[in-house]
């Protein structure tokens, strides 16, 4: 019975439409509908894209009637430009044929209708102005017997700018550019050994068990001036700092003295240099022993029965050799430091590859899953190769140093890397991002128009500071989707995949 009832509904609709069709034809000035396609929305696309900005005019044509309507969508760093105002018309010969306000809808849409004049295939021009800027569109040829829109490809799926907006939607047109000769290795980022240094104790001794908190772990940055650890030596002991402190006092007290009797005339002044030199010697080589002032590292405390170490330079601990209440002996190891800001790169790789290693231009390290770090060939510089660094002989090492102030790098981090040895050739790439990995192909999203995409498989090839080279499938000036590919693909999820062509 319900199937009976839309058949009549149906039969009876279009009696209705051939009726209102036929009155049309009396009635020229309200149109022909009959090609409108009014009940299939069938829209015309056109979209200009300038630098950040994408200018949309999606619209229906309206044959017989002579005019066009729609809307005209606005975006700016993939977010709608809200607040556009001016106009759009048809030009032709450099004559205004006609012309409409756009009135704003919502977000970056803004609906007009336009009528065409005396040329059928006017130019559609936007005069606007938004944020203060003015701009002039020119969307190109309009013609008014296009009929259907032509579709771009075989299979096209709509990806409405109201949802593209809520997005971080972006595209970007390929482009052809060099991608880099590349050796592949893998290793770590070690510190640098020209900026590693070692804390050692000035004297015999035991750490002390009750500053537990002072001693510092592996990777806690410390500061100039940091407390580093403390040294409890030992009171009694053959040549032990508390003996050469004593004399140092000792001949300190006595140089004192002899100059106040020099004054009075009391001692030869033979004397008083037996007494000056003693003190000076003594003095020396206490100041040796403790390390007075700064002594590479660490400026060292007298605190009568301790031994205060303090860091002399900013760094960061890389290794601790004692604990608390260890027996030390002097020139024994305490702690390693290094400057972070100075780092090493140990990469290893077939010996077969690295041989192609006469010039290093770059460097491209994955810290992470989606991490990665691009070194340019003045951030870079070689310290070694081994030619063999296996038992097998088919494995190299190169040790690259590398500037690390940004801190991008951190200490004992392993990497993978690919090295950049010449410049490559060129061919048409696309941030890496834009490809999407279905198991058995890889795909990019094609931009025909502001709402329009194509999921199409394409051949990979080398990659690169964050681009790859597309060898099948995409054509130079063809844009791809790069933010917001993982929604888009959901939403496309369905749609035949267009295997595209070689180029």
């Amino acid at each position: 019975m319900k199937t009976q009832i839309r058949i009549l509904t149906l039969v009876a609709s279009s009696l209705l439409l051939f009726a209102a069709c036929g009155e049309h034809d009396h009635h020229d000035h309200n149109g022909d509908h009959s090609h409108d396609n009014d009940h299939d929305h069938e829209y015309h696309r056109i979209t200009v894209w300038e630098e950040n900005r994408e200018w949309m005019v999606k619209f229906e044509l309206h044959e017989n009637s002579g005019r066009i309507e729609g809307h005209l969508y606005a975006t700016e760093n993939s977010s709608a430009v809200h607040n556009v105002s001016g106009t759009l018309r048809f030009e032709h010969d450099e004559t205004v044929e006609n012309e409409a306000e756009i009135e704003h809808v919502s977000g970056g849409k803004y609906e007009f209708e336009l009528f065409f004049g005396d040329s059928d295939t006017p130019n559609l021009v936007a005069e606007l102005t938004a944020g203060g800027e003015t701009f002039r569109i020119d969307f190109g040829e309009t013609d008014r017997y296009a009929g259907h829109p032509h579709s771009p490809a075989d299979e096209v799926v709509e990806f409405e700018k109201e949802r593209q907006w809520l997005l971080d939607f972006t595209t970007e047109a390929a482009e052809y550019r060099a991608i880099p000769e590349l050796v592949s290795a893998i290793g770590r980022a070690v510190p640098d050994l020209n900026h590693v240094m070692e804390v050692i104790s000035p004297v015999d001794g035991h750490i002390d068990p009750d500053d537990l908190a002072i001693l510092p772990v592996a990777g806690e940055r410390v500061g100039r001036g940091d407390l580093i650890t403390a040294i409890s030596p030992p009171l009694t002991a053959e040549n032990s700092w508390v003996q050469k402190r004593l004399a140092y006092i000792q001949a300190q007290e006595a140089y004192e003295r002899a100059q106040r009797l020099i004054e009075n005339n009391a001692i030869s002044y033979r004397e008083y240099q037996l007494r000056e030199r003693e003190y000076e010697a003594r003095r020396a080589g206490y100041e040796h022993f403790i390390g007075h002032g700064e002594n590479g590292t660490t400026h060292i405390i007298d605190d009568n029965d301790h031994l205060y170490l303090k860091a002399s330079k900013d760094g960061v601990i890389s290794r601790v050799y004692v604990t608390p209440g260890r027996q030390i002996s002097s020139g024994d190891p305490i702690l390693s430091l290094y400057n972070p800001d100075y780092l090493w790169l140990e990469l290893t790789g077939y010996s077969d590859d690295f041989e192609q290693l006469t010039e290093i231009h770059g460097i491209e390290l994955k810290t992470g899953r989606d991490q990665h770090v691009t070194l340019d060939e003045n951030q870079i510089s070689l310290i070694s190769r081994d030619e063999q660094s296996d038992i097998t002989g088919t494995r190299s090492m190169v040790v690259i140093s590398t500037v690390n102030r940004d801190k991008k790098l951190k200490a004992n981090q392993p990497v993978q890397a690919k090295i950049m040895t010449g410049s490559g050739e060129a061919g048409v790439t696309v941030p890496a991002n834009a490809l999407f990995d279905e198991e058995s192909h890889f795909v990019v999203f094609v931009q025909h128009s502001g709402d329009q995409f194509e999921r199409r498989v394409v051949r990979p090839g080398a990659r690169y500071d964050g681009y790859v080279t597309i060898t099948e499938g995409l054509s130079e000036g063809e844009r791809v989707v790069t933010e917001g590919v993982y929604p888009l693909h959901l939403a496309t999820g369905n749609a035949e995949i267009g295997h595209g062509h070689s180029h």
